[in-house]
């Protein structure tokens, strides 16, 4: 009798299961409105999440290096002050030396579109393009009008929305900053709260498992953002060195977004490369090439043989996995997917291993 109630209950469950599946395949956008509002909002606290988790960084290494302070709840609030300014700090450097050049450049070449135009009018009659003559006689002015009036109300529509994003994007970032203040201040107690959460509704082996999940995670992502930062001032210096050598414009601000962008692992400094390349050619045009060339040779030693064995070494990962994670994790999420690849493969990797080795050192017993 009590089979056949378990054999019951498991064609019940079976069921409802199939119904449910067959329900999201059928009602998948309603499914996607429904997971992007959740998301909307959860968001300001998973922004506060990972802005903790990066303030948390430097703090724990202030905490560390000045343990003979008794009073440990005023060595946290210093600690995290501090750590606050020296990421505040190292941003504020960053625009202060990049976006005004780029404004710069910006002003440069709008002045100098007169020039380009006369330039581009020289090629075309070299080439002896007959190009047709615009006549403006009978242009209807009042079609043109009425389209730009019935434009309007899109426009202030579009110039809403803009402002409401803003804004938003405002509020959320000050409620994450503020969640990510609170669980730093904290932390400790959350840790405590979370594992008798879970010894509570699991039973002690899951919950085990969890713990050493996340504390492997813990460990890794650590390394992983720091020996990236570490990784990305090599190569922004390097870039820096090189540029003066070769006599290159713009060296420094050049040199630190190419640094900052290397955050993204392995393909980051291109997007710098760009940018630097439209920085030079309002200058000096000709130095591009040596800059691009240069650049391409630097991107080539850093993605090949610097970033797998310093970003590998210190995550535990193979330098060919880290390759394999960036370029998997490039294809799925995209940058994020590039950022986030290393450090849960690495994740994956160590857990696996260590898996391994029980199973292993349990066969060799029996």
């Amino acid at each position: 009798m009590k089979q056949n109630k378990e054999k019951l209950k498991k064609w019940i469950m079976l069921i409802l299961f199939t119904i449910v599946v067959y329900w999201c395949f059928n009602n998948f956008s309603t499914i996607g409105n429904i997971f992007n509002n959740i998301i909307n909002i959860i968001f300001p606290f998973i922004l506060g999440g990972c802005l903790a988790f990066i303030l948390n960084i430097p703090m724990t290494y202030l905490e560390n290096k000045n343990k003979k302070i008794r009073n440990k709840k005023l060595l946290r609030v210093f600690s995290l002050i501090f750590s606050i300014i020296i990421i505040a700090s190292i941003i504020t450097l960053i625009f202060t030396l990049i976006v005004p050049r780029l404004a710069d450049i910006v002003g440069l070449l709008i002045d100098n579109i007169p020039y380009y135009s006369e330039q581009i009018s020289n090629f075309v009659k070299d080439l002896e393009i007959n190009m047709p003559e615009l006549s403006f006689e009978n242009v209807d002015t009042e079609s043109i009008k009425d389209q730009i009036i019935n434009q309007v109300p899109g426009l202030l529509t579009s110039s809403i929305t803009v402002v409401t994003n803003i804004v938003s994007g405002i509020a959320n970032f000050f409620i994450a900053f503020i969640f990510a203040i609170y669980i730093l201040i904290d932390k400790e107690k959350l840790r405590r709260q979370f594992t008798k959460l879970l010894y509570a509704y699991l039973d002690r082996k899951k919950a085990y498992k969890i713990i050493k999940i996340a504390k492997v995670s813990n460990n890794v992502f650590k390394s992983f953002f720091t020996v990236q930062c570490l990784e990305a001032t090599i190569l922004g210096t390097l870039c820096i060195i090189g540029m003066l050598i070769l006599r290159i414009p713009y060296a420094v601000p050049i040199g630190i977004l190419i640094g900052v962008t290397a955050l993204i692992p392995v393909v980051g400094a291109f997007i710098g490369v760009i940018i630097g390349a439209i920085l030079i050619i309002s200058v000096e045009p000709f130095k591009v090439i040596t800059f691009i060339i240069f650049v391409l040779v630097l991107q080539q030693i850093e993605g090949n043989l610097i970033y797998p064995r310093v970003v590998g070494n210190s995550v535990g990962l193979p330098g060919m996995w880290v390759l394999l994670a960036v370029t998997v994790g490039g294809n799925v999420g995209g940058i994020v997917g590039m950022l986030l690849g290393v450090p849960i493969a690495s994740t994956i990797y160590t857990l696996l291993k260590s898996n391994v080795d029980k199973r292993i050192r349990l066969k060799a017993l029996n």
